[in-house]
């Protein structure tokens, strides 16, 4: 196992892990203190969190050695990627506090080959229903057949089922811890999580041996909406920390999806509220691939081997995301395309759109998805669609990692 990530990153992610205890007092679960947190240099964390262990903080960052790191990290099997190396996830680069490095199981190339794919990310509460654990394997089983990555979180409940389901499919899923990948979390898990990482992969951004605390779960969150390009909530109550991870997928423009629950049923109280704020029904995998793909992804690009592969003209190497076409090979429209398109502007939901194209919510949702996936229109929030600029697309393009800061002396 060959340890990529620089110097420099090492020693941040490891002063991140060092005041652990620190964020945990400073931050307790609140995820909206996150991004002014954990996006800090070193020495704005020192000064933010380390209180009485400041010197002490300091003194770890001068005394800190990235070979015996890497030693250490090699001699546990666990590769890394920092925000300077082209193994590290482009998709995570949107984050305004990606983390310094991201620690994995397995090979580096297993792990690329996993983010090249389309990523879903599949969530709920860990005391689901009966209906919801049915439906969180089955999500998990038919998109991993379809060739989707599968993003979850290992917890008890709905995230075990969506795993469950991706291995039960012949896919490889991919599992973000709240602590070190060498901990898994909770224990009674420990089998699954065996063979999450013999079949897909498991990643975290705290170092080897790092036990999860209470402001790392929804510092999980935000990676999980990160990588993936769509966001499932399959069940969750009104206080559910699932809410968080489609709240930061939102933020970055990410498609959310929610399964819809009994109406009358406490549990999937907060998932249902999704769906009335605009969130894109998901009924089935067939529902997640229109997300992902554009509405009737099997009948425009069939089921292969492999599953469900979108044209290669369609791919940017960010998954999940569609090339905008330029304005010189705009396609040709129907009648009912191009009414849809005049109308529309930035930020409208499809209920407005429909309203003043004279529609039902489903048959814009419909042209809307077909116009998404000519490049003409993109996503923003939960249920917002906007024209592209220019032949550019309105969600924002792949960012490439900054060069590598100088190490310390």
């Amino acid at each position: 196992m060959t340890t990529r990530a620089c110097a420099a990153c090492l020693r941040h992610s490891a002063l991140i892990g060092f005041l652990g205890g620190r964020l945990a007092a400073v931050l307790g679960g609140r995820d909206h203190r996150l991004g002014g947190v954990l996006g800090l240099s070193e020495e704005e964390l020192i000064a933010a969190v380390a209180g009485a262990r400041a010197d002490e903080a300091r003194a770890f960052l001068i005394e800190f050695d990235p070979g015996a790191a890497r030693r250490v990290l090699d001699r546990l099997g666990q590769g890394t990627a920092c925000r300077h190396t082209g193994s590290y996830p482009r998709s995570l680069l949107a984050l305004a506090d990606a983390p310094p490095v991201l620690y994995f199981t397995g090979e580096e190339d297993a792990l690329a080959q996993l983010l090249a794919a389309p990523v879903a990310t599949l969530v709920g509460t860990r005391t689901p229903s009966r209906y919801a654990l049915d439906v969180a394997h089955e999500l998990g089983r038919a998109l991993a057949v379809a060739g989707v990555t599968v993003v979850s979180g290992l917890a008890l409940g709905v995230d075990a089922a969506v795993h469950r389901g991706a291995l039960a499919g012949g896919g490889h899923p991919l599992a973000v811890l709240a602590g070190g990948v060498d901990v898994p979390y909770p224990k009674t898990n420990r089998a699954l999580y065996d063979r999450v990482v013999q079949g897909g992969a498991v990643v975290s951004e705290l170092p080897p041996g790092q036990a999860p605390l209470r402001w790392s779960f929804p510092a999980r969150n935000r990676i999980m909406a990160g990588l993936g390009s769509l966001t499932v909530v399959v069940e969750a109550t009104e206080s559910s920390g699932t809410l968080i991870t489609a709240e930061f997928a939102a933020q970055l423009g990410r498609d959310v999806g929610a399964v819809p629950g009994h109406v009358t049923s406490r549990r999937a109280a907060g998932s249902n509220r999704l769906l009335r704020e605009g969130a894109a029904v998901i009924r089935s995998a067939e529902d997640a691939l229109d997300e992902l793909f554009g509405v009737g992804t099997e009948e425009r690009f069939g089921r292969g081997a492999g599953g469900f592969t979108p044209s290669p003209d369609l791919s940017t190497g960010d998954p999940g995301r569609r090339r905008p076409m330029s304005r010189d090979a705009e396609p040709a429209l129907d009648p009912l395309e191009r009414r849809v398109l005049d109308l529309v502007e930035g930020g409208d939901t499809v209920d407005a759109i429909a309203r003043d194209a004279g529609l039902s919510p489903g048959r814009a949702r419909a042209t809307l998805g077909r116009l998404e996936l000519m490049g003409l229109v993109a996503r923003q929030g939960f249920a917002g669609y906007a024209r592209t600029l220019g032949g550019t697309s309105a969600v924002s393009p792949m960012l490439e990692g900054p060069s590598c800061p100088p190490a310390r002396p």
